[in-house]
């Protein structure tokens, strides 16, 4: 059936031809591994393959054509009518996906065939997503269009970096116990702990997840209730609006991510999206478009102005659509709202948007990126015009979606994450990292550190502590031969003294025991770079340079460590001097190591030393026979008790002081993940209390250490 071309519209006015819907030679194929996205056309390698489209003009015209293909730089291709001279050619720019402008084409009334095939030197393959046509004439207005629909990025672009949480009521609870009901889970959370964490990072902004692994909203809205014909799928309480409320009143912006809900089969089959479009490109989505409509309107009214920027994923089902027209929509209550469309590895889909959305990359420069100094936004490329943005996993999922689920460990290391900030900020390309959260809100203290590094190298303060400080005398101190005191400043340093070193290279170390601290100096004209290092490991270079004098600062502040004992290592390296004038710190939690006599073991147990793994302490006790167990004796008001997890791992029946209390289980599914949290208690007052963890099956129980607040 020929694909009319509408030369009415005065908005929208693009007309898609899809390579999955063209008539092809046999060997061209279609790429399609979700029953749900289209892709693209792949093996079109010779200049015997083609691509055609029958389309149906009612009047003749010139045609702007723009290709959506990935080649290698340089291949050539023609898009041509069908048995008359009309044609057009065009080369692939540069490697990789591209939205390449093939020229213009004269098309004429009635129905005719457009072409598309390669020429010239022919290399690898090329995959081919779609042919987009505007009217030559249509072209100027359309791009006025463009340029007035642009949100302003800027403060976006300035924010930095900001957090992403993929979380709802599909999360569940650490320690392996089932989820609450979506209203319990909305009515029990915590906003201003959240927001205090969030604040705490540094971050500038929050993206939250609308819907992501189900279609569950945490918080109401009338369309959904109206389409799928009850409240199931929206909370009460209007969870979404409050951290919106809360995040402003900080100065933080609040953003959502949006997903489709194509794995909620209380919300998608609602949608009735036909079975053709993943192979063809073709099938009725009015459905799907409309709800959307109706849905992202109620949303955009109930949040307003408060709401700063949607993230749509899943732009492999909407495409093609009426990006125009939503775009319109999507900044219902406020006309100055952000979009972004998923368009995953291919080029924009859609000029109607203002920003990148790229998952798991980290802001690198990649072709068209803005320079240093510049404003973030693309200069050309695949995604010309909008502004760079990145967001990737601190942990090895983006949320918690499976009972028992835990969250690992960081995928990076502090300094990476620094780097990644540093080499992005100044390009203005704002970084997201994505945080696993559990279903009371709990986050990872190992990524909470890393934060509080990006922080400090971003915006040159931390988190504040308000302990008493000590002086750099204080035996927690250790100096090279470089290191000499000096006395009677009177310059407003902690007891008119401070250390200090002029050589490049002098060293000290500040040890102690605890949860967080801080490293104290002045910063002033005389101070320069230095590099920090955390238990050995590099973690950043700061700079002591100050033009007004700023005494007492924190030179470095570590924050979120695991309870136990840890180094602050400073290394000058420029500036005239490196002073030191003392610390602070917070003892936190206190730990018992599976060899502390605190703790006891029935049946026969391991003692495993030296593993290398991330244990604390390097070591854990481990049984493999069901019924033996652990006990810790403690006294405090809080117990963390921490196991390594990984796939097959042991399950426990856990009792608390005598009474069964639960499961535990050290069965992630996955990969190594050392000091996870798998049973934890609070009381309402210090005590004296016993847990013990009896092994009920899998492979492996191993009991690395219990964390006790007092």
């Amino acid at each position: 059936v020929p694909l009319p071309v509408d030369q009415t519209a005065v908005k929208d006015n693009v007309t898609t031809l899809m390579a999955t819907a063209a008539e092809r030679t046999p060997s061209v194929s279609v790429y399609a591994p979700d029953t749900r996205k289209n892709f693209w056309v792949e093996n079109f390698k010779t200049s015997d393959d083609y691509l055609a489209w029958t389309v149906t003009v009612p009047k003749g015209d010139v045609y702007r054509i723009t290709g959506m293909l990935n080649a290698a730089q340089g291949q050539t291709f023609k898009v041509a009518v069908r048995g008359s001279a009309a044609a057009t050619g065009f080369a692939q720019p540069a490697g990789g996906w591209a939205r390449v402008d093939a020229g213009k084409l004269a098309l004429p009334s009635g129905t005719s065939t457009i072409v598309l095939s390669r020429t010239a030197t022919l290399s690898g393959d090329t995959q081919v997503k779609s042919l987009e046509l505007v009217r030559e004439k249509d072209r100027p207005a359309r791009e006025a269009r463009i340029e007035a629909a642009r949100a302003d990025t800027s403060d976006f672009a300035s924010a930095g970096y900001g957090l992403m949480f993929q979380y709802g009521s599909w999360g569940f609870p650490q320690n392996g116990g089932p989820a609450k009901s979506l209203d319990r889970q909305a009515a029990d959370f915590d906003v201003p702990a959240f927001v205090k964490m969030v604040k705490g990072t540094g971050a500038g902004y929050v993206i939250w997840s609308y819907s992501w692994w189900g279609y569950h909203v945490d918080g109401p809205n009338a369309a959904i209730d109206r389409i799928t014909g009850n409240g199931d799928l929206t909370a009460k309480r209007d969870l979404i609006g409050e951290i919106a409320d809360a995040l402003h009143a900080e100065g933080l912006g609040f953003t959502l991510y949006y997903h489709l809900g194509t794995e909620d089969a209380a919300w998608w089959p609602t949608q009735k999206f036909p079975d053709t479009f993943y192979t063809t490109g073709t099938g009725d989505r009015s459905t799907l478009l409309n709800n959307w409509k109706q849905v992202v309107a109620d949303i955009g009214n109930r949040y307003g102005k408060k709401l700063d920027g949607f993230f749509f994923d899943d732009g492999l089902i909407y495409y093609p659509a009426p990006f125009e027209e939503l775009e319109k929509i999507a900044r219902t209550g406020n006309p100055k709202r952000m979009v972004s469309w998923n368009s995953w590895i291919l080029p924009r889909y859609t000029d109607f948007q203002d920003t990148y959305f790229a998952e798991e990359v980290h802001g690198e420069p990649i072709n068209g990126s803005a320079p240093v100094g510049g404003d973030g936004v693309f200069r050309s490329g695949p995604q010309q015009g909008l502004l760079q943005h990145a967001m990737f996993r601190m942990e090895d999922d983006w949320g918690i979606h499976l009972r028992g689920q835990k969250i690992g460990g960081p995928n990076f290391s502090s300094k990476q994450a620094v780097d990644w900030a540093l080499d992005a900020s100044s390009r203005k390309v704002p970084l997201s990292f994505n945080m696993m959260m559990y279903e009371d809100g709990t986050v990872s203290e190992q990524s909470l550190a890393i934060l509080s590094d990006v922080r400090q190298a971003l915006r040159g303060n931390a988190e504040r502590i308000t302990t008493k400080p000590v002086n750099q005398n204080d035996a927690g101190f250790g100096w090279d031969d470089a290191w000499k005191r000096t006395t009677n400043r009177w310059t407003g340093d902690l007891g008119g003294d401070v250390q200090a070193a002029t050589a490049n290279g002098a060293s000290a170390t500040y040890t102690f025991t605890g949860t967080a601290a801080d490293v104290l100096g002045p910063r002033d004209l005389l101070g320069g770079k230095f590099d920090v290092y955390l238990d050995g490991a590099l973690v950043q270079r700061l700079d002591g340079f100050s033009w007004l004098p700023r005494p007492q600062s924190v030179l470095y502040a570590a924050r979120h460590l695991a309870p136990g004992t840890h180094t602050i290592k400073l290394v000058k390296v420029s500036g005239v001097s490196l002073r030191i004038d003392g610390a602070r710190m917070i003892e936190g939690p206190s730990a018992l190591n599976d060899t502390d006599p605190a703790v006891t073991y029935q049946g026969t147990w391991t003692h495993s030393a030296n593993r290398g793994a991330g244990d604390h302490a390097d070591d854990v006790t481990w049984t493999d026979t069901d019924g033996n167990a652990v006990t810790v004796t403690f006294t405090g008001s809080a117990i963390d008790v921490l196991a390594p997890m990984g796939a097959g791992y042991a399950t426990a029946d856990v009792t608390l002081d005598g009474v069964a209390a639960g499961t535990a289980t050290t069965d992630n599914g996955g990969s190594y993940a050392a000091r996870q949290k798998v049973y934890s208690a609070k009381f309402p007052a210090p005590g004296t209390h016993t847990v013990t963890l009896t092994k009920s099956g899998g492979s492996y129980l191993q009991f690395d250490a219990a964390y006790v607040t007092k």
